[in-house]
C-alpha cells in the first residue's frame, strides 16, 4: 500500500473514528521535544497537580491511600513532591484494579494488557485521548530518522495461537502498513522465504524484538544474503536490552541507524535512542523517576529502580507505577537538538541479578559477556537454587569439544568454585510467551 493512502485515507480516519486522533496532538508534542528545562518543569508540573488532584477525588485506591499517608494532593505541585505518594508495584494493580479505575471518566474506554514477559499479565484501562497521545509520542520518535506515519513497516513479533485474535492482528497489520515476521519462527528455513516476502513488501524501517532482528540476521549472514539493498531508513530495536554482541552484527548487516526504544505495553515509548546515540525520556508525557530502595529519587548518574507517571492516563491511573526496570538519569545535554532530559541505557529489570552464596548480586547482562561467543548460538540460564545453575544452549558451528569447559570457567569468574553449573544443549530456546527471549531466570523468592 502507498504510504499516503496508509496515512490519510486508513490510518488517519480510523483513528478519528476509535477517539484516537493521533493527528490531533502531533504538532503539539513535536514542539514539545524542543521547550527548555524550566518550560518544560512548568508543562510538567500542572500536569502533576491535575492528575493528583483528579486522582484522589476520583480513585477511591488513591483517595484512601493518600489519607494514610497524610498526603495533601494540593502539596504535590511538580516532578520533586511525587517523592512523598507510594508506589504503585505490578501486585497492587492486580490485587486492586477495580479500585483503580475512574468511575467519572466518561470517555471512550479501551482495555490493553501487558506481554506478561516477566510472568505477570496486568490488564489497565486506557481512554481514547491517552491511548492517542501515547501514538502521537512514539511517531515523533520516528521523525528522527525521517519515518512518517503509513511508511512501511516489517515488524520482529509474536503471533497470536488464537485464530480470531490472530486475524485481528493481520487486519491491524494491514492497516498500519506492515508485515509480521513471526518472533516464534526465526530459523533458517524460513530465512529465506521472509527475506524474499521482504524484499517484494519494500519496506522503510524494521520494528521487531531485539533478539527477533538479531536472529534473522545471523541466518541471513550465514546464507549471504544482503539486507542493504533494501534500503531501510532505521532498525527500531524494542522490549528487550541491545548488548554489544547484538550491536556488533547490526553494524555489519545495516548500513542505517539502528536504534534503542524503550517502552512498555503500560506507558507507550518511555526512553527513545537520537541520532546521537543518547537515550531522550518522553518527559513531557510521562513523569520518569530513578530512585532507591526507599523510594526517594537519586542523584544523575545514579543507579536506580525506574518508576513512571503516565501524565495523560485519567480512566486508571498509574501514580508512581515501578516498572520492574532499573536505569540512570543524566543531566548532560545532546547536540542533536532535541532538549528533552536524558537517561542511559537501561540496567535491566530488577529482578534480572543473580545471587551468589556471599551474598553478591551479578547482574544478568554479565552473561551476554561470557556465554555468547563464537560457539553460542543462544543461551539461557535457570538459577536453580543460591549454587545451582543450568545453562541452555543452541550451538553455533564452531562449538567444539572443549567449549563447554571454557564457558564454564568464565561463568566461575563471577559466580565462584562452590556452585553446580550443568549444561543442556537444544535446538532452540524457547520463548515467551510474548515472543521475546530472557537470557535468565530465577528461581529465588
Amino acid at each position: 500500500m502507498h504510504p499516503f493512502i496508509a496515512k490519510n485515507i486508513i490510518y488517519h480516519p480510523i483513528q478519528f473514528l476509535r477517539g484516537q486522533s493521533t493527528k490531533k496532538y502531533f504538532h503539539k508534542v513535536v514542539s514539545n521535544q524542543y521547550v527548555d528545562a524550566n518550560d518544560l518543569s512548568e508543562i510538567v508540573g500542572k500536569k502533576i497537580n491535575k492528575l493528583i488532584k483528579y486522582a484522589y477525588t476520583n480513585i477511591s485506591y488513591y483517595h484512601r491511600r493518600f489519607d494514610e499517608w497524610g498526603i495533601n494532593p494540593d502539596q504535590i505541585k511538580g516532578y520533586c513532591d511525587l517523592t512523598y505518594l507510594p508506589i504503585l508495584s505490578k501486585i497492587d494493580i492486580l490485587t486492586y484494579a477495580l479500585e483503580l479505575q475512574s468511575n467519572t471518566c466518561n470517555k471512550k474506554i479501551y482495555t490493553r494488557k501487558t506481554s506478561g514477559s516477566t510472568g505477570m499479565t496486568l490488564h489497565f484501562k486506557k481512554e481514547a485521548r491517552a491511548l492517542a497521545l501515547n501514538d502521537a509520542v512514539m511517531y515523533r520518535c520516528y521523525t528522527w530518522y525521517g519515518i512518517d506515519i503509513g511508511d512501511k513497516q516489517v515488524r520482529f513479533w509474536g503471533v497470536p495461537i488464537d485464530p480470531v485474535l490472530r486475524r485481528k492482528e493481520q487486519f491491524k497489520d494491514f492497516i498500519l502498513n506492515r508485515i509480521r515476521i513471526s518472533a516464534f519462527d526465526i530459523s533458517e528455513p524460513s530465512c529465506l522465504q521472509q527475506y524474499e516476502k521482504i524484499k517484494k513488501f519494500k519496506p522503510t524501517y524494521f520494528y521487531g524484538y531485539t533478539t527477533a532482528i538479531y536472529g534473522f540476521c545471523l541466518f541471513t549472514k550465514k546464507l549471504g544474503l544482503d539486507l542493504n539493498t533494501l534500503g531501510l531508513k532505521a532498525v527500531i530495536c524494542t522490549a528487550e536490552k541491545m548488548y554489544p554482541h547484538h550491536q556488533e552484527l547490526f553494524n555489519e548487516m545495516f548500513n542505517c541507524p539502528v536504534v534503542d526504544e524503550y517502552g512498555s505495553s503500560e506507558n507507550g515509548v518511555i526512553a527513545f535512542q537520537c541520532k546521537q546515540g543518547n537515550m531522550h525520556i518522553m518527559a513531557d508525557h510521562l513523569a520518569v523517576e530513578f530512585v532507591d530502595e526507599t523510594g526517594k529519587q537519586v542523584k544523575p548518574g545514579e543507579l536506580g529502580r525506574i518508576i513512571i507517571t503516565d501524565l495523560s492516563g485519567y480512566a486508571m491511573p498509574l501514580i508512581r507505577y515501578e516498572i520492574g526496570d532499573m536505569g540512570r538519569y543524566t543531566e548532560d545535554t545532546c547536540t542533536c537538538g532535541i532538549t528533552l532530559p536524558r537517561m542511559d541505557i537501561m540496567e535491566g529489570r530488577k529482578e534480572d541479578f543473580i545471587r551468589t552464596s556471599g551474598g553478591k548480586l551479578v547482574h544478568a547482562a554479565y552473561l551476554c559477556y561470557t556465554l555468547k561467543d563464537d560457539a553460542v548460538h543462544e543461551f539461557k540460564m535457570y538459577q536453580k537454587a543460591i549454587d545451582k545453575f543450568l545453562v541452555k544452549i543452541v550451538k553455533s558451528a564452531t562449538f567444539k569439544s572443549d567449549s563447554e569447559k571454557r564457558l564454564e570457567n568464565k561463568l566461575r569468574t563471577a559466580l565462584g568454585n562452590d556452585v553446580m553449573i550443568s549444561f543442556e544443549y537444544l535446538e532452540r530456546i524457547p520463548r515467551e510467551v510474548s515472543g521475546k527471549l530472557r537470557y535468565f531466570v530465577s528461581d529465588i523468592k
